[in-house]
């Protein structure tokens, strides 16, 4: 398709849209994303997984709920054994943890499955909460990106990723290679932290875009050859748009033909969230689509 003749924000509905990930197929992409609502941040029934499909980021259908209420952030749906596999997270009541659904056809969806329960109690993890699980597939072992917080150490609430992966086909046994400190924590840039990652395959090497900061969001990448060891490279700078005014984050990235695509949520003046799309050739450097001037 064209995404050229598309005009930002491509998504936006009455509800606050957050979170968006993307599975492509033949017939179009499967968008799924945090559906909240009521601008009553702290109330279960305020939050959902929402889904849409779309064929080309203009009309989009088939919108609903596929969780119960009371859950969000969706990551990087995949097929694992056969069948089809969403993370996601309870929230916001507390413990805030991990969990998944599992479907054969993606219309219809599991319950939720708790799993990496374990993270919760990581030193650094003071808050005891798990949220934003990122999956990636290399082979036969499923790696996961997650955050935890801690409330007490910092001057603000902090945000940390953490890392681990398994070999079991039924999720139940992991390794955390970050049980000790988080694979990022916070930063000169970054005093509160960071979140949302997405990772993907660029040649022979992998690169991970994370939200950097919480109160002063922005992009921020990293490198790695074995999604162990990263090389954090720093801010990605992109143009300045209408829908992007407060803060921007929580990208995720999929591999075009000709291009690397990411759609990224915005919130505007008025504190309403949408998506975007930027491209980019190289998976490094991002360059926004054309905005609608009426936005």
């Amino acid at each position: 398709m064209d995404f050229k003749q598309l005009r930002n924000p491509v998504w936006e509905r009455s509800d606050n849209l957050r979170d968006p990930s993307i599975y492509k197929t033949e017939e179009g992409y499967h968008l799924f994303y945090s559906r909240y609502s009521n601008k009553d941040w702290s109330r279960p029934e305020n939050w959902a997984i929402g889904y849409t499909f779309t064929k080309d980021f203009v009309h989009y259908e088939k919108d609903r709920d596929i969780s119960a209420k009371g859950f969000a952030s969706p990551g990087d749906l995949i097929l694992w054994n056969g069948k089809y596999i969403l993370p996601y997270q309870s929230y916001p009541e507390t413990p805030t943890m991990l969990c998944y659904s599992v479907s054969e056809d993606l219309k219809y969806w599991s319950e939720p499955v708790f799993f990496l329960e374990e993270a919760r109690n990581l030193p650094w993890n003071q808050a005891e909460r798990v949220i934003d699980p990122t999956f990636v597939v290399d082979g036969d072992r499923l790696h996961c990106f997650f955050v935890g917080t801690d409330r007490m150490h910092y001057e603000r609430a902090t945000n940390l990723v953490g890392h681990a992966y398994t070999d079991d086909p039924e999720l139940k046994k992991w390794v955390i290679t970050t049980a000790e400190s988080p694979l990022i924590g916070a930063s000169k840039a970054a005093p509160d932290g960071a979140e949302n990652v997405t990772v993907y395959r660029k040649q022979d090497e992998w690169v991970m875009i994370y939200s950097e900061g919480l109160f002063e969001q922005h992009l921020a990448y990293a490198v790695s050859p074995d999604l162990i060891q990263w090389e954090f490279k720093g801010k990605i700078d992109i143009e300045a748009q209408n829908w992007i005014t407060v803060r921007y984050g929580a990208p995720y990235v999929w591999k075009e033909e000709e291009c690397f695509m990411m759609i990224l949520m915005g919130e505007d003046k008025n504190n309403h969230t949408t998506f975007g799309l930027l491209s980019s050739q190289d998976g490094i450097h991002w360059k926004m689509l054309k905005e609608n001037k009426s936005h």
